[in-house]
């Protein structure tokens, strides 16, 4: 097999869920920075977006096709690392939701509604207190969604929330909410997670430890703001 060709951006969380899906797996792969609608991502997706893989002369594009892709492709044993367990069929589907909710209202109520519209606010040299009161809306939907997120995860983790976000062992479910998390967790906002969601800010906090998250943080938001 050929070496996986990564077309994406450091600061992507998407790109992040897959990068730390191969160094979890230990696929080599090579990273092709671009950023979203740049020329090399119009060369490989209709859409401009990333990420996108090309591996044995396919072409992937859209995350969730590339997850499909290295569960079928790079499967390995169950006791090991498997970040899709097969054989547990609910605990699966824990999984598929967990991945659904996070690139759906995660996606949109922390990283699109929060992290985005603070970067655009402090860009046109917004003060703190301005900020505070543009968002004010914005951060009662993610309280909400924080709130949600906490009690789900109390009833899919393992330990009384002590474990991953889907059972002991790590899963696509951490991979998909982990960058998301980290975004907001270098912003003020931070206290969002921390007041509404101290179990998964907790989670948070032992996953930015895992040698998978440390080696995708260079490029990240979250290594420009800390």
């Amino acid at each position: 097999m050929s070496k996986i060709q990564l077309v994406g951006a450091e600061i992507s969380t998407f790109t992040r869920t897959i990068r730390m899906a191969l160094e979890y797996l230990q696929i080599p792969y090579e990273l092709h920075l671009a950023m979203p609608h740049s020329a090399l991502a119009n060369k490989y997706n209709p859409f401009g977006k990333i990420p996108t893989m090309i591996h044995d002369g396919q072409v992937i594009n859209e995350t969730l096709a590339i997850r499909q892709y290295i569960d079928s492709t790079f499967k390995v044993p169950e006791t090991q690392s498997a970040l899709s367990p097969e054989s547990d069929f609910q605990k699966l589907i824990s999984i598929v939701m967990w991945i659904s909710i996070s690139s759906d209202y995660v996606f949109r109520e922390l990283n699109l509604s929060m992290c985005k519209k603070r970067y655009a606010l402090e860009a046109e040299g917004k003060n703190e207190a301005e900020i505070q009161t543009i968002l004010k809306e914005p951060a009662a939907h993610a309280r909400e969604v924080l709130g949600n997120l906490e009690r789900m995860f109390l009833k899919t983790s393992a330990c009384e929330g002590q474990g991953f976000v889907v059972g002991n062992t790590l899963t696509w479910a951490d991979l998909f909410l982990f960058p998301i998390f980290a975004d907001i967790c270098a912003l003020p906002e931070r206290r969002l997670v921390e007041q509404e969601a101290p179990l998964l800010f907790a989670w948070f906090l032992r996953m930015e430890k895992l040698a998978i998250s440390r080696n995708t943080f260079p490029g990240t938001v979250a290594s420009a703001r800390l």
